[in-house]
């Protein structure tokens, strides 16, 4: 996974032939010439005589006979649906189901009491991280639970990292993550093994690129933070 993370969309056209005009490959023989590609990562294009490509999150169009190469959305203008970011919503949604919630620190309402759910790819030290934090009260009282998932933007070997580090070793990680965030008390426990990296590994799976990342269970990213209004607002509109 984390090869095929590594492979950019521009990558793709450095791999595409610009020979003459030439039959169709199966999705075989187009995986062959894609490093890195594998043939469960190209599927039929809605577009008739093109490729789907997509690893992970990044999605790209190639012509059935590996010669054109388009980058961008797909949309379906009876529909007015983005195509191409369905299938990015499917990768995440299988992101996230891979992540073990017992590795996550969750802030929710009752159980009777909830109508959504969110995964928070989030970093202690991200401003808008904290607002969504000091916001939780409010989330939660609209019926939203927040599954965190830690993501500290620096990478390894950083101060935000240890403080996440700190956080999930801590004998009560809801408060630890609290007071961390809102009052920058960082836990002086510390343990062997935390789920740290494998939290930020997901998140370049998922294709985060920034915090707080909100994604639905279905994958669908609802953006960086949000007032709950809005957040309740979105997840209402999603579930009609």
């Amino acid at each position: 996974m984390k090869a095929k993370l590594a492979i950019c969309l521009t990558f793709f056209v450095s791999t595409i032939s610009w020979g003459q005009e030439r039959e169709a490959l199966t999705i075989e023989e187009l995986a062959a010439t894609l490093p890195g590609v594998e043939a469960q990562d190209i599927f039929i294009s809605p577009v008739p005589g093109m490729y789907e490509v997509a690893v992970g999150p990044q999605v790209a169009y190639v012509s059935d006979d590996g010669r054109y190469f388009i980058q961008g959305d797909l949309y379906d203008l009876d529909s007015n649906q983005n195509l191409t970011e369905q299938r990015r919503a499917d990768a995440r949604a299988k992101v996230i189901a891979g992540i073990d919630p017992e590795s996550m620190i969750v802030f929710s309402p009752a159980t009777e009491n909830i109508k959504h759910t969110v995964t928070v790819f989030t970093d202690i030290d991200c401003g808008y991280c904290r607002q969504l934090h000091r916001d939780m009260d409010q989330v939660n009282a609209l019926g939203i639970a927040v599954r965190y998932v830690s993501y500290p933007r620096t990478g390894p070997d950083t101060d935000s990292w240890d403080k996440a580090d700190r956080v999930w070793c801590a004998s009560d990680r809801n408060t630890a993550f609290t007071e961390a965030t809102l009052a920058g008390k960082v836990p002086e426990e510390i343990c062997s093994i935390t789920p740290v990296a494998g939290h930020y590994d997901y998140g370049h799976l998922a294709g985060v690129r920034g915090t707080p990342t909100i994604l639905t269970n279905d994958g669908i990213q609802l953006g960086g933070y949000l007032p709950p209004e809005e957040l309740f607002s979105q997840l209402e509109s999603l579930s009609n």
